[in-house]
């Protein structure tokens, strides 16, 4: 019996060692046998808390489905051996997930078992639940609640079990102050982020993301930043290189690097980066960006300033006086792709109850038609 205690112990340290690395599909792999092991050792408890982490593992290797299955079993787990706080988490988890796939009404059904689920084992583990409110705020564009229901969550958390890292949280004060064009509350979550000491993969990529996004802001903020400023470019072309070695699925700091390098010019990094891993398409967010930067490239070639469409940086007044063959292509491509997102919007605007999809596709046109692009390319007004 000790032996076998001590291999599953063996078994969870490798899978968390993996995870640090990145390796989630590993580490999934290891937390299945240290399920199975602790299921023949009859330990109700280290079973659940393995399928949790098994759960966590698929999920960041991309397996939604495997993982909601195992969570499933982890949320279900009653026995007086199991501690609350891994069943609480699977079910912190489950709301995640359906935040990208269910109904805002069914996601906020889950948050309000998960308020009932605490008042029933008297525990205050509240700011997981603040903070997936703020998750759905701000997917639904609503960036006001997302701020105030995030800095509520950051407000009560402890570093304790159960919760979110510190990362998670940081990152998303980062993104919601970036969307509200409050440049000094980005720059201040920015500091608190970058003075954190992580030891996962994942928790560095969002310190390498947050300072993309400061970057972008000052440069809207400031048309001469990116004179004296250099882009950070090293940067992005490492959270590329991520992308393409590792494991995760979070493809939002891959499409973060590919808007920064178009922004400032490097085409050959991103369309290496994009022959080699093509945005999904059937992803809203994917599907847009490839919009954006083919809207980004006919600026640049008509001599126009880089903008930013996804901060929804001012555009300039004056128009150049030639076009190219490339940039024609350029333009029609961004048409193209704002077209093809459009019953992506529409189906993302249903699922969230919001318009904000269909929104921010509209001022995509409206960037599109401007009267300034088309002036400086004729040819793309016929």
């Amino acid at each position: 019996m000790t032996s076998d205690r001590r291999g599953l112990d063996r078994l969870r340290t490798r899978a968390r060692q993996a995870r640090a690395d990145g390796h989630f599909a590993q580490a999934a792999r290891l937390e299945r046998q240290a399920v199975e092991l602790a299921g023949t050792l009859g330990l109700v408890g280290e079973r659940t808390r393995a399928l949790l982490w098994e759960g966590y593992s698929l999920r960041q290797a991309g397996e939604d489905d495997l993982a909601l299955a195992v969570l499933l079993q982890a949320a279900n787990e009653r026995a007086v051996t199991v501690d609350p706080a891994d069943v609480f988490s699977a079910l912190v988890a489950i709301i995640h997930i359906s935040l990208e796939r269910k109904t805002a009404s069914f996601c906020r059904a889950l948050l309000e078992q998960g308020r009932r689920y605490l008042t029933d084992i008297r525990q205050p583990w509240t700011a997981p639940l603040d903070f997936l409110e703020g998750e759905l705020a701000y997917r639904q564009g609503n960036f006001a609640a997302a701020w105030d229901w995030y800095s509520r969550a950051w407000a009560s958390w402890r570093d304790e079990h159960p919760r979110l890292t510190a990362a998670t949280h940081l990152w998303a004060l980062c993104r919601a102050a970036f969307r509200r064009h409050d440049l000094a509350a980005l720059e201040r979550s920015n500091q608190w982020l970058a003075e954190l000491q992580p030891t996962q993969a994942l928790e560095r990529q969002l310190q390498q993301r947050a300072q993309l996004l400061c970057w972008r802001a000052r440069r809207a903020a400031d048309p001469l930043y990116h004179t004296s400023k250099p882009a950070p470019v090293e940067m992005a072309i490492a959270l590329l290189a991520d992308g393409i070695n590792g494991e995760s699925r979070d493809f939002g700091a891959w499409r973060e690097a590919l808007r920064v390098l178009a922004l400032a010019g490097y085409w050959d990094e991103v369309d290496a980066a994009l022959s080699r891993h093509p945005l999904q398409t059937e992803c809203f967010e994917s599907a847009l960006l490839l919009g954006d930067l083919a809207l980004i490239r006919a600026r640049m070639g008509l001599g126009l300033p880089a903008v930013d469409d996804d901060y929804d940086e001012p555009t300039a007044d004056t128009p150049a006086p030639f076009s190219t063959l490339a940039t024609v292509v350029a333009l029609r491509q961004a048409e193209d792709h704002y077209r093809a997102t459009q019953h992506l919007a529409e189906a993302e605007d249903k699922r969230l109850e919001t318009s904000w999809h269909s929104d921010r596709l509209r001022s995509r046109f409206n960037m599109l038609h401007d009267t300034a692009l088309f002036d400086a390319c004729p040819e793309c007004a016929q």
